[in-house]
């Protein structure tokens, strides 16, 4: 016997499940990563410890599985397939924020701040795929053009853990999940804690691409950047993909699902679907 659902829009058609959606996007995301991995560090032939990353840098981060043959080859497609289900995660969110809206848990204020927020961080998504069509050449060629769109998502990134955070409290879904009374609290550490690695990544990466004109990259400074470089992905690549399996696999007979129809209207000599 499959578990109960709490269906927030009245349909027949599709079923869709905001954390499962969220949950696929960042496995796929992790896939690009650990195919980038296998293919740059066994087949490019690349000397890692003399990448334009540790020369501009001081070390590698995870971009660099992305930017040699064979990967560039693979990724963009396998990208592009994350890319579909990130966003079909953000937009079932909104429409799960929609359908509260006309149940009256969530603000219409709150929803149209909300809204904006979905928006900018689609946005941010859609532009990190700049990465995989411009490699990064030189200081003063195309490297910023490259970097440009990762510190972009960095922000993404924290617009959708603060927004989700504020969702989840003043919707109360997170009270009708059954969340411990300490979820709340730890979410919002959470956002706090990725605001500050952003905040110190963003500027290391401007100064260090500029070259070192606010401060020097001195050993201490580049241990200091990888530290922060490690919790950047552990906050926003490792930490949302373990709180969606938790919600799918522990919360499954409370989540709310939104249902999707796809009505049909005929015309003379047409079919048109809405």
């Amino acid at each position: 016997m499959t578990a109960p659902e709490r269906i927030l829009c009245e349909a027949s058609a599709l079923v869709i499940v905001v954390e499962k959606l969220r949950l696929m996007g960042y496995a796929g995301f992790w896939v690009v990563v650990l195919v980038g991995m296998v293919l740059t560090r066994v087949f490019s032939g690349i000397d890692l410890d003399k990448t334009l990353l540790v020369q501009v840098f001081g070390y590698n981060n995870i971009c660099v599985n992305f930017d040699f043959p064979p990967a560039t080859y693979v990724l963009p497609f396998l990208w592009a397939v994350t890319l579909v289900l990130l966003l079909l995660y953000v937009a079932a969110h909104w429409l799960q924020m929609r359908a509260q809206v006309q149940q009256g848990t969530l603000s219409r204020k709150l929803y149209g701040l909300l809204s904006f927020l979905k928006l900018f961080e689609a946005f941010t998504l859609v532009s990190f795929s700049t990465i995989f069509a411009v490699n990064p050449e030189g200081w003063d060629h195309t490297l910023f053009i490259h970097t440009a769109p990762f510190l972009l998502l960095q922000v993404g990134l924290v617009s959708l853990a603060m927004s989700n955070t504020v969702h989840g409290i003043n919707s109360g879904y997170w009270h009708r999940l059954g969340l411990p009374a300490w979820f709340d609290r730890a979410a919002i550490v959470y956002c706090i804690l990725l605001g500050i690695v952003v905040c110190f990544k963003i500027p290391a990466a401007i100064n260090a691409m500029a070259g070192s004109p606010w401060w020097i990259q001195t050993d201490t400074f580049k241990s200091m950047a990888m530290f922060f470089d490690f919790m950047f992905l552990f906050l926003a690549a490792i930490v949302p993909m373990a709180k969606a399996a938790y919600l799918v696999y522990a919360r499954a007979d409370k989540l709310e699902v939104v249902h999707l129809t796809a009505n049909t209207m005929q015309l003379p000599g047409k079919l048109m679907a809405r």
